[in-house]
């Protein structure tokens, strides 16, 4: 077993989001998002692995194949890997994401920000 705060992983750069690793195992990968206002991903993929983003605070807007999505707290959007994902925090305040990646799809994903 392994245990992590998601209170300890929320971190804000002034300058981009925050990525902070909660679990970086072989099958799932496992992190915090933060984003301050206007930060934002670009759109991507996540190949073959989908993806669980659960709204822990804020709020912004998920695009998902050209269709923008609002989220705020509480909600929890699930992505196929070859969707075409990107999120902005179009709030006035901080927003994280807890995040679930599987399978863990390489190394480039586990990389703290």
């Amino acid at each position: 077993m392994k245990l992590e705060k998601i209170s300890d992983k929320i971190a804000f750069s002034d300058k981009t989001f925050t990525k902070r690793m909660l679990f970086v195992e072989d099958k799932v990968l496992a992190f915090v998002l933060n984003m301050k206002p206007g930060q934002g991903l670009p759109a991507h993929t996540h190949e073959q692995s989908d993806l669980v983003l659960y709204i822990l605070s804020g709020e912004g807007e998920a695009t998902v194949d050209g269709n923008v999505h609002k989220l705020s707290e509480g909600d929890v959007i699930y992505l196929k890997g070859e969707e075409v994902f990107g999120f902005t925090n179009t709030g006035d305040k901080d927003i994280s994401c807890f995040v679930v990646i599987t399978p863990n799809p390489s190394t480039i994903y586990s990389k703290e920000y």
